[in-house]
């Protein structure tokens, strides 16, 4: 009799245990299916070894009565399942990251602004005034927002720069401007946020548009050579705006037919014309204020290129990155206390947290060279994360903690399906990667920019445009090589 009650108990233990393991990997099965990231003679050949090893832990459970056997099967089949239960966790979560990182809205934050010496104190005290904003795309939109509080004269303006002008030279009695827009402004105009006052914020929400997307989405990425911008813009918390100034910009140009990969660097300060504008040019940077769409056609108007897609990060990510991984080490060729941190970065190696490697990243005015050095020391950063995650067991062991990091600090207009083919192009084919970096050079100088008008003299980079044709030949020979 206690014979039999062992045996039941062995009996309802493998039960349980195979159950447990059938439901960990239906479940694993599902999310990898879903995702579908695996090769087919991956999937294929998985599949089959999980088959012959399930039906080998049936056997050895229900056809064999050594129960030191039962027990090391228990074993197995405990093991198998915890590593399908995280996997399939791993899997969900990377398919919730790869469906989150297409923006399909954007929000865009608007604020009145009045000057303080007219003390206006809310939106009610400018009914019937003079109010000035830029007559673009979402001039409708504001209009529309700020009848439903006052009535008001509308004055319309082409730059933002001359929308502020207005309100100092007393033409209108208000502006309305864009975030994007205000954030310049304060740092070019000084005495800007101590002169005016804030009296109303407004969002304006809409279907993000890119131009000739449907031209882009429709590339065979594993195929096909493409051209990928990475832009980095001067944002906090999450990427909900398709605008923000861009201070990386760099040109991914890859061939997946001879595996290589041409990374090729504007300077944010790059004097260019902005597309769709004529005179005066701008920064590079000024941009993206626009538009990711402005930013990407500019581009492709000044190297004569057509760009596939884009990726956009912002501060958050480079903070939220370095401090999963436990920061990063870094060699810098000068001693200084960084414009954006407090703290001293030493001559030497450095151990930075986030904070401070963005700082680093951010950093020009400490060196002679000034933009030029900030683009090497982007690229010093994105060295350094990439060889931490790659080097060790931290992407791992931290995969979940990075996804959530970058999760609405990432955003591409890469669909779910291109991001997993070209994993799975590169699990099945196995590839190494020439990769090669190119950086457009240029001297500083004061200029009038097409953003803040002719009254406003900025600091931007005259490109040398003996550099710009060599990255042209450059980004031509990586697009066309057989």
């Amino acid at each position: 009799m206690k014979k039999d009650k062992k045996e039941f108990v062995f009996f309802l233990l493998s039960l349980v245990f195979t159950v447990f393991f059938c439901v960990s990997f239906g479940i694993f099965s599902y999310h990898i299916l879903k995702l579908n990231i695996l090769p087919l003679k991956f999937l294929i050949g998985g599949f089959l070894l999980v088959f012959v090893l399930f039906c080998l832990f049936l056997y050895l459970l229900f056809k064999r009565k050594n129960r030191i056997i039962k027990v090391l099967v228990f074993l197995f089949l405990l093991l198998f399942s915890g590593a399908f239960y995280l996997g399939g966790d791993y899997l969900k979560n990377t398919y919730l990251f790869f469906n989150n990182t297409n923006q399909e809205y954007d929000t865009l934050t608007f604020s009145v602004l009045a000057l303080k010496e007219n003390g206006f104190s809310q939106l009610e005290e400018i009914e019937n005034k003079m109010v000035g904003y830029m007559s673009d795309d979402y001039k409708e939109e504001i209009h529309n927002s700020l009848q439903n509080k006052i009535q008001y004269q509308e004055v319309l303006k082409e730059e933002f720069g001359s929308v502020v002008d207005a309100l100092f030279e007393k033409e209108v009695d208000a502006i309305v401007l864009e975030s994007s827009y205000l954030a310049i402004l304060k740092e070019e105009i000084e005495n800007l946020e101590t002169s005016t006052k804030v009296l109303y914020t407004f969002e304006v929400k809409e279907k993000t548009h890119i131009e000739n997307e449907e031209t882009r989405k429709n590339t065979e990425i594993t195929l096909t050579p493409f051209i990928l911008y990475i832009s980095g813009i001067d944002q906090w918390g999450n990427v909900v705006s398709s605008r923000g100034r861009s201070d990386v910009n760099q040109l991914a140009v890859i061939n997946p037919r001879t595996h290589h990969v041409l990374f090729v660097n504007t300077p944010r300060d790059y004097y260019v014309q902005l597309a769709g504008t004529t005179g005066l040019r701008d920064k590079l940077t000024h941009a993206g204020i626009y538009g990711i769409d402005k930013s990407i056609k500019t581009l492709e108007n000044f190297y004569e290129i057509d760009i596939t897609h884009y990726v956009r990060v912002n501060f958050n990510t480079v903070i939220k990155v370095v401090d999963v991984i436990g920061g990063i080490d870094i060699y810098s060729d000068l001693a200084y206390k960084p414009r954006n941190d407090s703290r001293y970065i030493n001559k030497g190696w450095n151990h930075f947290d986030g904070k401070l490697a963005l700082a680093y990243a951010r950093e020009r005015y400490a060196y002679q060279t000034g933009d030029h050095h900030r683009g090497a020391n982007q690229q010093q950063v994105m060295t350094a994360i990439l060889e931490k995650l790659t080097s060790s067991t931290i992407l791992i062991s931290k995969y979940n903690s990075i996804l959530n990091a970058l999760d609405g600090t990432f955003q591409t207009d890469m669909s779910m399906e291109e991001m997993t083919s070209f994993i799975k192009y590169q699990l099945e084919k196995m590839p190494s990667w020439k990769i090669e970096s190119y950086a457009v050079t240029g001297s500083g100088s004061m200029d009038y920019t097409y953003s803040m008008g002719s009254k406003h003299k900025l600091y931007v980079m005259e490109p040398n445009m003996n550099s710009v044709k060599v990255a042209k030949q450059k980004i031509y020979e990586v697009l066309h090589e057989a």
